[in-house]
């Protein structure tokens, strides 16, 4: 494994991401992060992000969901659902770094969705219309195509 010049080697950027199921597909926002609509970079993404220094998982899902999407978290779980690391390639002005991402099981009060500079609409994907879309899929959630079964969501 190669050595990263702009980290030591243990470091990893840690997120917190929102699996919100309902009738056997989970929610997803088309994530633009300042691009333009017909920006072909834009991908679909699980709702939340980084954590901020010093903050929980519940607390970073939250504010990122409503400055994101401008949901309200109804609930969280208190265990994540899903964990894996990733390797994100050409980010935050380094040539790659590792994402450690926790995802818990969420859902919001409502679908009401605002759409906002980071997020233009929202969408929930089957596990096919994952798979079917695996490459407009970032890079953080790919494992989710694999991963995710409605079975265990009954």
């Amino acid at each position: 494994m190669s050595q990263s010049k702009d980290f030591p080697d243990s470091f990893y950027r840690v997120t917190t991401k929102g699996l919100c199921v309902r009738d056997g597909r989970v929610l997803l926002a088309h994530d633009y992060s300042g691009r333009s609509a017909t920006d072909p970079g834009s991908e679909w993404e699980l709702p939340g992000g980084g954590l901020d220094f010093g903050e929980d998982f519940a607390e970073g899902l939250k504010r990122e969901v409503k400055e994101e999407m401008g949901l309200e978290v109804a609930w969280i779980d208190e265990k994540p659902t899903y964990l894996w690391t990733t390797k994100h390639e050409a980010g935050r002005g380094m040539e790659w770094y590792w994402v450690c991402t926790a995802i818990f099981r969420f859902d919001v009060v409502d679908l009401n969705f605002t759409p906002t500079k980071e997020c233009r609409e929202i969408k929930f994907f089957s596990k096919e219309d994952l798979q079917a879309n695996i490459d407009s899929l970032a890079s953080q959630i790919k494992p989710l195509a694999k991963f995710f079964n409605p079975q265990d969501f009954k």
